[in-house]
């Protein structure tokens, strides 16, 4: 009886921890470093608006509406959110972990012979950690164009454009094959980056960042990342667009505007859309609605739902190909 108590507050202890993780720790989008920093420059919107055009100077309504909030399609976040955080760490997070370690230690034994004994100091250290930090970027970045643009797999994906309201939350709002696609995709170019850098540069370069995440990816972070799935709108101007994806062009992203459709796949850096003309720079603020666009939104209206069908119609895709259809 003792080993099951013991057992069952061992399991109990590993949910709460795994629960709170995305909010306490640095390398999670959520960490609330992040979401109280996206949270002052919501005030400073706020602030900014109410002066120009807005009669309600309220502050909390504006931040935190209740018809976003409270919204049926948030309520569903929520809960999809716990239970894609159980999975995520349970199931994922160890697959992906595995295609890192992998590819590292199959892309190194390439270079296990190469003289890399010199130390380049800090100035390489930081170079050598922002072309991981470019390589892992571009991974997400032709994940999320396969997802789009690849009709099986889109099928997938349309649970995190099926949103109606943005929150931070919504950044979980992915199914689990989506998920365990990027951690593996980028895994394996990350660990494969890293193994060739360190077999051919500079055998024990230390990652330049904080607190276990780099710096560059935190500073992102911590520069109003978690309004890209909300209603505030923040454009980085058309300069620095062209560098880094701002929330209001993520929120373009998941626009139901066809003029929309197909934009700004980019993670971090929008280059990679600039080269590939995906792209969309807004010049003023537009009036946005989220969603698929189409009369199936509605089916995604419960986290089993979420979960189910994009396997039916993944399937239905498939036998409708099959025949000919």
């Amino acid at each position: 009886m003792t080993d099951f108590i013991t057992a069952t507050q061992s399991v109990f202890l590993r949910v709460i921890h795994v629960v709170t993780d995305p909010i306490l720790v640095p390398q999670s989008r959520t960490f609330f470093a992040y979401l109280a920093s996206s949270l002052l420059i919501a005030f400073v919107v706020h602030a900014w608006e109410s002066q120009k055009t807005s009669p309600d100077k309220r502050v909390l309504p504006f931040v935190f509406p209740k018809e976003v909030y409270l919204h049926r399609s948030a309520l569903v976040d929520y809960f999809y959110f716990f239970c894609n955080t159980l999975l995520g760490a349970f199931i994922l997070a160890p697959l992906a972990g595995l295609s890192l370690v992998v590819s590292r230690e199959l892309v190194g034994l390439l270079g296990s012979h190469a003289e890399h004994n010199v130390n380049w100091g800090w100035g390489m250290s930081v170079a050598l950690t922002c072309v991981l930090v470019i390589v892992s970027d571009f991974s997400a970045f032709i994940v999320h164009v396969w997802m789009h643009r690849i009709p099986f797999l889109w099928e997938f994906h349309k649970v995190h454009h099926s949103a109606e309201v943005m929150t931070p939350i919504t950044v979980y709002r992915m199914h689990p094959i989506d998920d365990l696609l990027t951690m593996v995709v980028g895994g394996v170019l990350t660990g494969a980056a890293d193994a060739l850098l360190r077999a051919f540069v500079w055998a024990s370069f230390p990652l330049t960042g904080l607190y276990g995440i780099s710096l560059l990816t935190f500073l992102f972070y911590l520069f109003g990342y978690n309004l890209r799935h909300s209603h505030v709108w923040v454009s980085y101007g058309s300069f620095f667009s062209k560098l880094f994806i701002s929330p209001a062009q993520h929120q373009i992203h998941h626009s139901k505007a066809p003029r929309h459709w197909n934009k700004n796949y980019g993670f971090m850096f929008a280059f990679w859309d600039l080269m590939a003309g995906s792209l969309y720079i807004p010049k003023e603020r537009e009036r946005l609605e989220f969603g698929i666009g189409s009369t199936e939104g509605g089916q995604y209206s419960s986290v089993l739902r979420l979960y189910l069908l994009p396997f039916a119609k993944a399937f239905k895709f498939f036998s409708q190909r099959t025949r000919g259809v």
